[in-house]
């Protein structure tokens, strides 16, 4: 499972307009290599738009994928959220998985940027982390995050998915 040549996006040649990290990350963005799963011939794929994954582990990235794409929905991952907003406006993705703690911008700050930035109101975000759930609920509460989920429980992953895509924000 992974990338493909044909599917990586061109290297943009400066920062997207509103790219909520752009403050934080300190310099142009550049693209990472997208890991996009073909959409889904599945009956029971419960969204069309892709959902973005974002984490800096490898591993973590690549299992939270591969739990989403076999329960039927298409996925965008990258590696770090330098380029999420692109990646968001050129996939048309609703709902992002994002990691807690990176080491460019913390996940729960980047849902703030996310929620101050009009163009990425409508994004439901799971915030994902190895800290028990009760922690993740309490940071839920502070940030206004649509989920949380301890990764140590990924196999709830495709119910919260599925709910967050048939709610409107």
């Amino acid at each position: 499972m992974s990338d493909h040549p044909s599917s990586r996006a061109p290297a943009p040649r400066g920062k997207p307009p509103n790219d909520p990290q752009g403050d934080e990350a300190g310099g142009p963005v550049s693209a990472a290599p997208l890991s996009r799963s073909p959409p889904s011939a599945s009956p029971g794929a419960a969204a069309s738009a892709p959902v973005l994954v974002i984490d800096d582990s490898e591993i973590a990235r690549e299992e939270v994928s591969r739990v989403l794409r076999s329960a039927g929905f298409q996925v965008v991952a990258l590696p770090s959220p330098i380029g999420a907003t692109q990646a968001i406006v050129r996939h048309q993705a609703r709902i992002v998985v994002v990691d807690i703690f990176m080491p460019t911008i913390r996940g729960d700050r980047l849902l703030t940027l996310f929620r101050k930035n009009q163009r990425l109101g409508h994004l439901s975000v799971i915030l994902m982390s190895g800290h028990s759930e009760q922690e993740l609920e309490q940071l839920q509460l502070e940030v206004q995050a649509d989920a949380v989920l301890s990764k140590r429980h990924l196999d709830r992953l495709p119910a919260l998915v599925k709910r967050l895509a048939g709610k409107d924000r």
